[in-house]
């Protein structure tokens, strides 16, 4: 409940204001597509990180498509096997 999300432009608590973002995208994109890129667990078990390939349709009138590869790092908590972060990141820099 009281995992870090964060991004190269923001970072907030909570997994109420995360499932929220989501569902103000829902009439935004159209269609959209993922796929696994890379997907590792750290020896203690305790981070993983992964790369995904992202497809996006936007519901606007000419249809943009985009498209980029997006990283989340996951870090676990020990005790209750939780995830504590859920970092992004990109291989593009934010403006």
């Amino acid at each position: 409940e009281e995992c870090l999300f964060s991004d190269p432009f923001v970072a907030f608590s909570g997994r109420d204001r995360f499932v929220e973002n989501l569902q103000n995208l829902g009439s935004f994109v159209t269609t959209y597509s993922a796929k696994t890129l890379k997907y590792t667990v750290s020896d203690d078990g305790l981070q993983v990180q992964t790369k995904v390939m992202v497809k996006l349709e936007l519901n606007l009138p000419w249809k943009p498509i985009l498209a980029w590869p997006w990283g989340v790092t996951y870090n676990i908590d020990a005790e209750s096997c939780l995830v504590t972060d859920h970092a992004e990141s990109w291989d593009i820099k934010p403006l």
